[in-house]
């Protein structure tokens, strides 16, 4: 057994077959050396001599003899064997080389088909494991290691302190649910349903019944008309539509049963209340608009003319005038002291104007300063200060300033504006307007913004103040002799309202090299549209 030891050993580091082949050889050279010796003995009285041939034979023997040992020196020490040169056939017969088995092995299996041996022990058939080193199969392993660990949402929100129990909320719930797909609704369904609950609020559920069964007939009659005659009929299956679970009514409400100690509303006195529950805080509830359509509009007044204006206002006078005629002869005013004046004093006073006319006289002419006085006083208080009277003024010249709604916007196209530039300056400035003026070689765009007023103004020096023919190079005798050449003229490309003004300011009168440095005035105020508008404009168009 130590033998066949050592040689399983010795064939770990050698193959089978070279170190079968070398112990053959070896095997073979020290035969031939054996009978050399004896042949040599034999023929030392003939010869004497050795032949060249058997001491070449001999040198290559030890040759092979030194070279196999260095090898053997060089496998690992075992205590238990250590081969050497002389445990080689003729040398040392120990060492038995393995052979062949006689007979094939035979497989033998039990009653559930497992492999055994000879002595009935079941023979392990694991696989070795998948050692893949391509990338695909390293990631897929990986992934299939990979486990993701939701959080503890239970019990991190149990353990704060500000967590309610009795508020119901599910924990578990709290996570993102699965975004759920496109369910269809066929056209009319929503309708039927609304017409079923309101048959049923009003008639009754056997009415609602009755009305579901004519619906669903109605709907079948509509589907077999409706078929295609070529389609083949499919069987009904399939997995029915989930429907949501409705929630029960509860004989008593969640906010209350805190409170009340029985579970039912029937009897609710001092004694069946939970006063522990009762705080000095007040729960507002959210109000929320009624789930009914808003209610229509009243009507507007109707728009009077100013002579109805005046009949109506003479009407209302009078009427309050006899009403305080009215309150005064029932006692509940008092009546105004008469208004004596130097022409009427006879007539008011009669007799006491003639006992003491001077001093009547002066009564007279003090009354009269008084309600004169009186007069200048309210109409003192009824006056503006200086800066309520600059404010109306501005308001009525440019518009109510909160008016933030008030933006209106003209833009006009002009051959040649070079000489009537501090015209078009200086009035955008005097009416407060925002934009900007540009002036390049082929045509020149105004653009203004600002509220009613001001553009109405503006607009009317544009098209009718300022004559624009007699404004070119040479007035209208140079455009008289020369029939080619066109005649100078503003047109108004556009005029529209807008929520708020593009312009911050009124930029001036610009002149620029080229179109597209024009342009970009035009596109840095997010208006580029404007300066499109102006270059493709036709007056013939226009007409």
């Amino acid at each position: 057994m130590e033998i066949h030891s050592a040689a399983r050993r010795l064939m770990v580091v050698l193959s089978r077959r070279s170190i079968l082949h070398l112990l053959l050889r070896c095997h073979l050279l020290i035969l031939f050396l054996q009978s050399a010796d004896g042949t040599a003995n034999s023929s030392a009285g003939r010869s004497g001599s050795l032949s060249l041939d058997a001491l070449a034979k001999a040198k290559k023997a030890l040759q092979l003899k030194k070279e196999l040992s260095g090898k053997l020196k060089r496998l690992p020490a075992d205590p238990q064997f250590s081969p050497s040169i002389n445990m080689l056939p003729g040398t040392c017969s120990g060492l038995n080389v393995p052979q062949r088995p006689a007979k094939a092995p035979v497989l033998c299996l039990d009653a559930q088909g497992r492999e055994i041996d000879e002595h009935g022990n079941v023979i392990s058939m694991t696989k070795p494991s998948n050692l893949s080193t391509l990338k695909v199969n390293i990631n897929k392993q990986k992934k299939d290691a990979f486990q993701i660990i939701k959080p503890g949402l239970e019990s991190l929100a149990k353990s704060t302190v500000h967590f309610d129990e009795r508020m119901g909320i599910n924990p578990t719930k709290l996570l993102r649910p699965k975004r759920p797909g496109f369910q269809f609704i066929e056209e009319g369904k929503l309708s039927r349903q609304a017409e079923l609950q309101r048959i049923k609020n009003q008639f009754g559920e056997a009415q609602a019944k009755e009305l579901k069964v004519k619906q669903a007939h109605l709907a079948e009659a509509k589907v077999e008309a409706d078929m295609n005659p070529k389609l083949i009929e499919i069987a009904p299956g399939g997995r029915p539509p989930k429907q949501k679970q409705k929630e029960e009514i509860p004989d008593i409400e969640p906010w209350d049963s805190k409170i009340l100690i029985s579970a039912t509303y029937e009897d609710i006195s001092l004694e069946k209340l939970n006063m522990d529950k009762i705080t000095i805080y007040v729960q507002h509830p959210e109000p929320l608009e009624p789930p009914a359509k808003p209610m229509t509009p009243p009507p507007q007044p109707l728009k009077l003319t100013n002579n109805e204006q005046k009949k109506y206002r003479t009407q209302r006078r009078l009427a309050t005038e006899k009403d305080r005629q009215e309150m005064i002869r029932q006692g509940l005013l008092e009546p105004p002291d008469p208004k004596v004046k130097m022409s009427n004093l006879m007539k008011v006073l009669g007799a006491q104007a003639t006992q003491d006319p001077t001093r009547m006289e002066m009564e007279i002419r003090a009354a009269a300063a008084e309600r004169e006085q009186a007069h200048v006083d309210r109409n003192t208080a009824r006056k503006l200060t200086p800066s309520e009277r600059r404010k109306k003024k501005e308001r009525k010249l440019f518009g109510d300033p909160n008016d933030t709604l008030d933006c209106t916007v003209c833009v006009y196209r002009i051959r040649d504006l070079s000489h009537r530039r501090f015209k078009v300056d200086v009035n955008a400035r005097d009416n407060r307007l925002t934009g900007a003026a540009v002036i390049t070689d082929g045509v020149s765009v105004v653009v203004v913004e600002g509220r009613k007023q001001s553009i109405k103004r503006y607009n009317q020096l544009m098209m009718n103040r300022i004559d624009w023919a007699a404004a070119a190079v040479g007035g209208k005798d140079n455009a008289a002799d020369e029939p080619d050449r066109q005649v100078n003229s503003c047109a108004l490309v556009w005029r529209g309202s807008v929520v708020k003004p593009a312009f911050p300011r009124w930029f001036g009168v610009r002149k620029c090299l080229s179109e597209a440095a024009a342009k970009k005035l035009f596109v840095d105020a997010k208006v580029a549209h404007y300066w499109d508008l102006a270059v493709n404009f036709s007056e013939d168009s226009s007409c």
